[in-house]
């Protein structure tokens, strides 16, 4: 997923949770360093799991993962490790 892409995901989420747009706010502190790339993709990854798991898609974590893996450019491992090393955490 391109950062653009990311920025406007993160954004929607803000903008559901608040109510407030965001998108310029996060593209500055994105310009600026003060988030990274990581960061913004390891938290749409772990909304995008919890989504799922409240819309009771349970029984279909392995798809979950490969959606992500896809989405994202990454390895079905490193989805799971974004999602369960923070899980462990929390």
């Amino acid at each position: 997923m391109q950062n653009s892409n990311m920025i406007k995901e993160l954004s929607k989420a803000i903008e559901e949770l608040y109510g407030v747009e965001t998108n310029g706010v996060i593209e500055i502190l994105f310009e600026e360093g003060v988030i990274s790339k990581t960061s913004i993709r390891n938290y749409l990854i772990r909304k995008y799991f919890d989504d799922c798991l409240k819309e009771n898609n349970a029984e279909l974590i392995k798809y979950i993962f490969l959606d992500i893996s896809e989405n994202y450019d990454i390895s079905v491992r490193q989805a799971q490790r974004v999602v369960y090393d923070y899980m462990k955490t929390k």
